[in-house]
């Protein structure tokens, strides 16, 4: 399976990064920013990057409303969508291969003539005050907002990427243009591409849509964090269950120890099969959620576990959690069935051009470059035990593990 990507030189002076695959039916394409939420200027612009993202979807010069653009893509069959993430912004469309020149126009339209219109701005920014208070009102996802908030501290990865409602609720036409005029720029993009496209047609489309934008990449300096040390926070909240994160900070996304702790998360938590599934929830019936594993990011990652339960077994459960880490992280076994899971499910993403680039974008944000499936397979097939275990005995022994809890307000130790 010689699944890999090529580098190839467009007019505006952004990379394009091409996975062509000339039997499939479909294509994919991308443009990646180099900017996100740790790029914002708090507290005035927390959130911008995530709500520039909505903006662009609210009218460009050609296609003056949501369903327009929207519905350019959606008549032939395609599907339109974007994310933001600390260190990225990422748009993407999805379509029938025959019309990527579709899928480029309505990204170019996004990118380089979306207008901001007054009259939808405070609509949207309600929208997303609304997406805050959605998951604040879920405890399995807010919490993960108040563990990040806990481990990162001050430093930049501690931003939410949501913001905050006063500062969204604040936004107008100016601030999205300043945030765009800084970060969107053709040093600061990346086309990505995947499907049934040949080299000179994506060069063609892409040169054809877009034009040179001038600035400077992005190019951020690491940032250190001063305290690594394990911490401890509670918050109280109306609910039944006590939900906590288990929480460690590790090396960076392109550290090896980062590639170790993230094959250690398929070997504890890669399915119902699995240890945490397993020995916590299923033999002891001590919760009903549990999943572990990696965020990755350019200056650190953190690995984090996940647990939803009883508050009278919520030690038992930590402890059952603990054991499951101690016992694993030494397994031959679980390493090879974790790593025939991993590259199952890699060769998998690799039959769907949508799930290709988004992988591409993450690679390219913190590794430089894209990987094809061969080199990714390879990376994972050389990752031994001994590695393994020597990145759990660095990040994820018990002393060294944070615990962010949203516990019920009758709650007592």
């Amino acid at each position: 399976m010689n699944l890999n990507f090529r580098r190839l030189e467009t007019k505006s002076k952004s990379p394009l990064w091409i996975f062509p695959q000339p039997n499939a039916n479909s294509v994919a394409l991308g443009v990646l920013i180099f900017a996100g939420t740790r790029d914002e200027n708090w507290p005035k612009e927390a959130g911008i990057a995530h709500a520039l993202e909505h903006m662009h979807f609210q009218g460009t010069e050609k296609f003056p409303s949501s369903a327009k653009i929207s519905g350019f893509v959606e008549e032939v069959g395609g599907r339109l969508n974007a994310w933001t993430w600390k260190e990225m912004t990422f748009h993407h469309v999805y379509m029938p291969a025959e019309h990527a020149r579709r899928g480029v126009e309505i990204l170019s339209q996004q990118m380089l003539a979306s207008v901001f219109p007054e009259e939808k701005i405070g609509i949207e920014m309600k929208n997303i005050v609304q997406e805050i208070r959605r998951r604040n009102d879920n405890p399995g996802n807010y919490i993960y907002k108040i563990n990040n908030e806990l481990i990162y501290g001050k430093h930049p990865l501690g931003k939410d990427t949501l913001g905050t409602e006063e500062s969204v609720a604040a936004f107008k036409r100016d601030d999205f243009i300043s945030f765009k005029n800084r970060y969107y720029n053709s040093n600061n993009m990346v086309f990505v591409v995947a499907g049934n496209i040949d080299d000179k047609s994506a060069v063609d489309l892409f040169d054809e849509f877009f034009s040179f934008v001038p600035g400077e990449k992005n190019e951020r300096k690491a940032e250190e964090l001063n305290d690594f040390s394990a911490k401890s926070s509670a918050d109280k909240r109306e609910i039944e269950q006590i939900h906590l994160i288990l929480s460690a900070i590790a090396g960076s996304a392109a550290s090896q120890d980062a590639s170790n702790l993230e094959l250690f998360g398929y070997m504890i938590s890669g399915g119902m099969s699995f240890p945490l599934f397993q020995e916590v929830r299923d033999k002891r019936g001590l919760c009903y959620e549990i999943h572990g594993g990696l965020n990755k990011w350019s200056d650190f990652s953190n690995f984090n576990i996940y647990i939803g339960t009883d508050p009278k077994r919520y030690k038992e459960a930590v402890e059952a959690t603990l054991e499951v880490l101690e016992k694993s992280k030494l397994d031959k076994d679980l390493l090879e069935k974790a790593k025939a899971l991993r590259i199952g499910r890699l060769a998998l993403d690799f039959e769907n051009m949508s799930n290709v680039i988004r992988i591409a974008a993450s690679d390219i944000t913190f590794l430089g470059s894209p990987r094809g499936y061969e080199q990714i397979k390879s990376e994972i097939e050389k990752i031994t035990i001994e590695d393994v275990g020597r990145a759990v005995d660095k990040y994820l022994l018990a002393d060294k593990l944070s615990k962010t809890l949203l516990v019920p307000e009758d709650f007592k130790e």
